[in-house]
């Protein structure tokens, strides 16, 4: 099957997180693909269309996913749009600055002109287009058809407001589903969150078809949990009293893990020192995983390789004067 060359629309929400994301859900659901260019907010990639579904039906940060027809400068714009072609159907132009690229004046001006271009001969529908060309003004003008938009009300739906058992210091359901991703877990796979907490990585996960597995130290957590994951119609496979040195003997090995753990609350560290508990946690995590498989796991300091998980990569994000999360993936050596 012959690939094609598709735009990913990257949210400015974090600098790296949302490409690290949309690469990762790439080589989950792909047998092949090939990296063309990537540049802010954007990324262009071929893969073959009938992986589309599979790979946008991940994503938590992006936009939008749709065919790439090609790319310029300003100054080169009309010289493009001479060579431009859309498929035949109504058709709608919609031209937005990433990160604010550009002047609003200067995006109406590209739409007026891009549409006029396009709109000859066919019908010019805003609200109901068969062909909807989108145009990103990032450094340089990028033109793609709209594929997929990403469904974001299906996060807020998972809201930790919306649980009925929950903990205001969960992630927010985009950034458990990025961590999930970022393991490369595929559909069926195995992954635990061995300190699921009230289940908000498990929910994400298992929303994507990944079996998944869960324990935590505070038997009230994995009755929450198994609340919520029942509250939303969604399947788990084993949830577990247990403390993080005895998951491996609860579970086996697993395919990935992703997990938050507590960041020295007294309550849910049952006064252990932080740093201890993160130690053992990783050691459980390296004892737990398949080799040549990824952890995606939460940090509230600068992420540290350890003997058998080597660090792949760290994106760090700050959420008030006390707190940043450094999200950590390591692979199992």
């Amino acid at each position: 099957m012959k690939k094609v060359p598709f735009l990913f629309e990257l949210s400015g929400e974090h600098p790296k997180l949302p490409l690290a994301e949309a690469l990762a859900c790439l080589e989950a659901e792909t047998g092949s693909h090939d990296v063309e260019l990537t540049g802010p907010g954007f990324l262009i990639a071929e893969m073959r269309m009938e992986d589309l579904g599979a790979v946008s039906s991940r994503l938590a940060l992006s936009h939008r996913v749709g065919r790439f027809l090609g790319d310029c400068s300003l100054e080169k714009l009309d010289d493009f749009l001479r060579t431009l072609e859309a498929p035949h159907g109504s058709i709608s132009v919609r031209v937005k600055r990433f990160q604010g690229n550009g002047i609003p004046e200067l995006t109406k001006d590209i739409e007026k002109r891009v549409g006029s271009a396009l709109g000859k001969g066919r019908k010019v529908d805003l609200k109901s287009a068969e062909i909807q060309v989108r145009v990103l003004l990032s450094d340089r003008l990028l033109f793609y058809l709209e594929d997929v938009r990403i469904d974001k009300e299906q996060f807020e739906g998972r809201h930790v407001r919306s649980r009925p058992f929950f903990s205001p210091i969960s992630l927010h359901p985009r950034y458990a589903r990025a961590l999930v991703n970022l393991t490369r877990v595929k559909r069926g796979q195995t992954l635990l969150d061995p300190f699921c907490g009230t289940g908000g990585i498990l929910l994400e996960a298992a929303a994507m078809g990944v079996r998944v597995l869960g324990s935590d130290i505070s038997k009230e957590m994995i009755e929450g949990c198994r609340e919520n994951m029942d509250h939303f119609g969604i399947h788990w496979d084993r949830l577990e009293v247990a403390d993080i040195g005895a998951v491996t003997d609860v579970f086996g090995h697993v395919d990935a893990i992703a997990t938050d753990p507590p960041y020295g609350r007294s309550a849910t560290t049952r006064k252990e020192p932080v740093g201890d508990l993160h130690d053992r946690a990783k050691a459980s995590i390296a004892e737990s995983l398949r080799p040549g498989t990824f952890a995606g796991v939460v940090f509230p300091r600068p992420c540290r390789a350890s003997r058998d998980l080597e660090l792949d990569s760290e994106f760090s994000q700050r959420v008030h004067r006390s707190l940043t999360r450094h999200y950590c993936l390591f692979k199992r050596l």
